[in-house]
């Protein structure tokens, strides 16, 4: 099938197969009238486009959120998951709508309103999570240097604790 998008102002078409599209119902909120969509994987990044079939000026940048927020989780309700045709966790594709800046520093994640997509049946929607703590505004590179800054502290640690065992260790092996 062949979409139109007007993704950064450059129209053009591209080619996507019926497994790339997905029907939303209820609508995105605030595009609840656009439901079929499809999911574009972005070339050598682990961002995805959700292009409308119906609107090609309307695109979204999603990002699965386990890959920046490993202790991610929450439960689906039983009506959410038979409306979406899910049977099984695999049927799931989780993914965050991320809000672009030019500034990467202010670039968010949304994780109180995930989109579910069922590889099953190819229904897809929003859920907001009820009783979450989840961001609605995740700063994600602010995060992501957060946890890179404790990384880096922690190595530095480990090597300052394996600077001061090797000398121990000298001296027990010459003596």
């Amino acid at each position: 099938m062949l979409v139109k998008t007007n993704f950064l102002g450059v129209e053009e078409t591209i080619e996507v197969s019926e497994e790339q599209i997905f029907s939303f119902d209820p609508g995105i909120g605030g595009f609840e009238s656009l439901r079929r969509y499809a999911l574009i994987p972005e070339q050598d990044s682990p961002v995805e486009w959700l292009q409308s079939l119906e609107d090609p000026d309307v695109a979204f940048a999603l990002l699965e959120p386990f890959a920046f927020k490993s202790d991610y989780a929450f439960e689906l309700s039983d009506a959410d998951a038979e409306a979406l045709g899910m049977r099984e966790a695999q049927d799931a594709l989780v993914r965050c709508v991320l809000t672009l800046h030019e500034d990467p520093e202010k670039i968010t994640a949304n994780l109180l309103a995930p989109l579910l997509l069922s590889r099953r049946s190819h229904m897809a929607r929003q859920v907001i999570l009820q009783n979450s703590d989840y961001d609605l505004r995740f700063h994600l590179f602010a995060e992501v240097a957060a946890h890179e800054a404790v990384d880096e502290s922690m190595e530095s640690a480990e090597a300052a604790a394996a600077t001061e065992v090797e000398p121990e260790l000298a001296l027990r092996a010459s003596a």
